[in-house]
């Protein structure tokens, strides 16, 4: 072969032995080497904006008539049950909301028309008919967002 470094070839790979290289630039373990050839992501966030494309956001429903009047009675029976922090605390009503939530992606065709039903169970900790807010757990649901308020079962909510 006529070649520049025709001669390195058939050499070994080089082995320094305890000298000033070898000390400098200790051998890589494999695990640590086979990162450096690891994908990266070349646009980041990418792969987290595409997903989010693919979330699939609904109109919200209108509820009728009779949903409307179920719902007024949960708020009322639950409202009855915590009207004050005592009785909430010693009531301890669980309950289970759906709810809708709107689409806050800017980057989405969907944003503030179109959103998700939620579902939250957990103990109500207000109802507040000023504020037209119900308090869940750690959550607070306008009650215009409101699309059924029953027990963690599903069962509709009875009088206590």
């Amino acid at each position: 072969m006529d070649f520049g470094y025709s001669d390195l070839l058939g050499l070994e790979r080089p082995v320094h032995a305890d000298d000033l290289f070898s000390r400098r630039h200790p051998k890589m373990a494999q695990l640590n080497r086979a990162k450096l050839f690891a994908p990266f992501a070349a646009l980041a966030g990418f792969d987290g904006a595409v997903r989010a494309k693919e979330i699939r956001y609904v109109p919200r429903r209108i509820p009728d008539a009779e949903e409307t009047e179920a719902l007024d009675r949960a708020l009322n029976l639950l409202y009855r049950a915590t009207w004050c922090g005592e009785l909430a605390r010693r009531n301890r009503v669980s309950v289970r909301v759906e709810y809708f939530e709107v689409c806050a992606d800017v980057n989405h065709e969907g944003f503030g028309r179109l959103g998700l039903y939620r579902v939250e169970t957990g103990v109500v900790r207000r109802v507040d008919p000023v504020a037209r807010v119900l308090a869940v757990g750690d959550r607070v649901i306008p009650f215009a967002d409101l699309a059924a308020v029953t027990a963690p079962d599903g069962a509709p909510l009875a009088d206590a």
